[in-house]
């Protein structure tokens, strides 16, 4: 991936969080004890939400030879789902009578884990076939239309949806948003580590990385910032309070 400019202010987030916004998993010092865990920065697919949403309607279709059948597409809003999908169920696309055909766009992108969740709605009271989840942000990098003024905008906290996640080693190859408009759960299966070349630790290897715990705490406590329904206490509250304030005023210092 071909590295922008930056942008933000250089070590600005490392210097508010001891030094450290990231940190390498893997380690003597930060084993990692399962396969994935909050604060760490994986890959996923990512859908697209577009300001009409796309839908497929029936052009030739065959109910006995569906694989044959031919579709076009149309905005969800032109007509009612009686009317878009008058054969429903389909069995090719695993349709049910009440479900709804929807044309979405995803791209392969990083994510922050923020938790994971369970679940046996499919199988209810069986254990075994739970559906692991994850509580997803998936972070969108900065792109050439976005002015310095934007970003700094995003990295002194001051837009509530979007967090700024600075580039480094261990770390984004590029500055990023978080955007909170886009939290998504995605299926475990569908998550992989994002790794990076590690040459601070033997041997040296590709290694997964993940915030540092101060680092996770500062983007708890930004969705709490969004999402005031959620009451954030204890040591994310207070952290926050406090990196937003020297993040603020460290930039007034230069800005």
């Amino acid at each position: 991936m071909l590295k922008t400019e930056r942008k933000g202010v250089p070590d600005l987030y490392d210097y508010c969080c001891d030094g450290s916004f990231y940190e390498w998993l893997n380690t003597e010092k930060n084993p990692l004890s399962q396969s994935m865990v909050a604060r760490q920065i994986c890959s996923a697919p990512i859908w697209y939400n577009d300001d009409e949403a796309l839908t497929l309607t029936e052009d030739k279709y065959d109910s006995l030879d569906e694989l044959n059948s031919t579709w076009k597409l149309a905005h969800i809003s032109s007509g009612t789902p009686e009317k878009r999908l008058p054969h429903r169920p389909y069995k090719q696309f695993q349709l049910e009578s009440e479900d709804n055909l929807l044309v979405v766009k995803c791209k392969v992108r990083p994510v922050l884990l923020i938790k994971k969740v369970s679940c046996d709605w499919r199988i209810p009271g069986n254990a075994a076939k739970l559906f692991h989840t994850w509580l997803c942000l998936p972070l969108f990098s900065y792109k050439p239309r976005h002015s310095q003024q934007y970003i700094i905008q995003d990295q002194s906290l001051r837009r509530p949806h979007q967090f700024y996640f600075p580039q480094g080693s261990p770390g984004l190859d590029n500055e990023s948003a978080g955007k909170l408009l886009e939290l998504q759960f995605i299926p475990e299966r569908n998550l992989s580590s994002v790794k990076k070349m590690c040459f601070t630790e033997k041997p040296e290897m590709r290694r997964p990385f993940a915030l540092t715990e101060k680092a996770f705490h500062s983007v708890l406590g930004h969705i709490s910032v969004f999402l005031p329904g959620i009451e954030l206490a204890g040591r994310s509250k207070e952290w926050y309070d406090f990196f937003a304030e020297l993040v603020q005023e460290e930039i007034a210092k230069i800005v």
